[in-house]
């Protein structure tokens, strides 16, 4: 992996100095890292609609927090290239995601609960990015593969779906954000054992990063990437609603999110011999199409069990869409903009399109309907697929 921008090969596999792999600290921090999000992306929007935030509200909710994970990510990820302190960018965000979880407790009000929201989003949401860097840079060394280490997120997001359901359903919704800042905290804890770069600050950075943003093969993957980022606004915000308001109890909302992470991890797991097998752009493009097909399907059915059984198509959606994605934006990225080449990836994926996405949706949803959205955001991500696969083709580089 490694390489400068402005085509699709790549040099040797940068490494972080002084970063001996460490087996335990990356699934660590996947684990408690989603364990966090298992948390926030069932139940965050019910706690909202319980304490009254509906439409417009609702929308802004999720839009302005979705809208600081365009912008803080890229921000706080070429501060860590140019000054080589990406461990401190992290304890910083883990700090300050503890807080705003604990302010958020008991919140009703829609400004303060919008302050928090956000707050919490930007500080949580630059994290992975960084680590996926540190992350890519320690399997490089010790040989592990990506998607195995990748996998114990899932698990963890998994065991907070359940057993936050589980804690709704006997104690309140309220009970879900000690949990939220218990998790930022444990994340702390896991950080510390992160590598330091060190070293002095890339007086090139400037140009670095203009290399990046000339390089087509990467904008074209982020824009395709918001494109269909952009399909999943509806979903993200009212899918959890939906099936409430279909009379479904909590632990069938939770057992749908876990259907869905649960399903990443056999994808996850065979993630490399796939990339083998096809290739990282094809592996890109099936995902584009998985999450087409999942938006249509939903619309077919009011069946708790069928919507369940549906949400097994996130493991190629994202599991096989992101595993691809990273180690094509690491091979696309020069040596000094590894981290701000991940988080551009990741505000394409869940900040920009999906907060457009959700805006959109909140204003539409009373005169189209959930369904109809939907039928739109297929529409979206297939129109995504073809423009990747027309611009970039789906040719199998690992056989070159």
């Amino acid at each position: 992996m490694g390489g400068s921008g402005g085509g699709e090969g790549g040099g040797p596999a940068v490494t972080l100095p002084g970063s001996p792999a460490a087996g335990w600290r990356m699934p660590a921090f996947y684990f408690v890292h989603f364990f966090g999000v298992g948390v926030t992306l069932p139940f965050l929007n019910i706690y909202f609609d319980a304490v009254g935030m509906k439409g417009v509200h609702l929308g802004l909710l999720n839009a302005v927090p979705r809208l600081t994970l365009g912008l803080a990510p890229p921000l706080l990820g070429a501060l860590a290239d140019k000054y080589r302190r990406g461990r401190e960018v992290l304890l910083l965000g883990a700090a300050v995601s503890v807080a705003a979880a604990l302010a958020m407790w008991g919140r009703e009000g829609f400004w303060p609960l919008l302050i928090l929201v956000t707050l919490y989003s930007a500080a949580r949401g630059s994290l992975v990015p960084i680590a996926e860097n540190v992350c890519l840079r320690e399997i490089a060394q010790s040989g592990a593969q990506y998607g195995r280490v990748r996998l114990w997120g899932s698990l963890g997001f998994i065991a907070a779906a359940l057993g936050v359901g589980a804690l709704v359903d006997a104690v309140s919704i309220g009970a879900m954000f000690p949990v939220l800042a218990g998790s930022s905290f444990l994340l702390m804890g896991v950080i510390v054992f992160f590598p330091r770069e060190g070293g002095e600050a890339r007086r090139r950075f400037q140009g670095d990063l203009l290399e990046l943003l000339r390089n087509r093969p990467c904008m074209i993957l982020l824009w395709t990437s918001t494109l269909v980022a952009f399909s999943a606004g509806p979903f993200s915000i009212y899918f959890s609603i939906y099936l409430k308001e279909l009379g479904h109890p909590a632990w069938v909302i939770g057992m749908a999110w876990t259907a869905g992470v649960a399903s990443e991890i056999f994808f996850f797991v065979y993630a490399q011999a796939l990339q083998r097998r096809v290739g990282l752009k094809a592996m890109i493009t099936a995902g584009m199409l998985a999450c087409a097909l999942r938006w249509e399907m939903i619309t077919w059915t009011e069946s708790g069990a069928f919507l369940v059984a549906i949400q097994t198509l996130h493991g190629v959606a994202f599991g096989v869409f992101h595993a691809a994605s990273i180690q094509y934006v690491d091979r696309l990225s020069g040596p000094a903009t590894k981290n701000t080449a991940q988080s551009l990836y990741s505000s394409a994926e869940i900040g920009l399109g999906v907060t457009a996405g959700g805006l959109l949706a909140s204003w539409l949803l009373p005169r189209w309907g959930f369904p109809a959205l939907l039928h739109a955001g297929a529409l979206l991500s297939l129109a995504g697929a073809a423009w990747f696969v027309l611009a970039l083709g789906v040719r199998n580089e690992e056989a070159s």
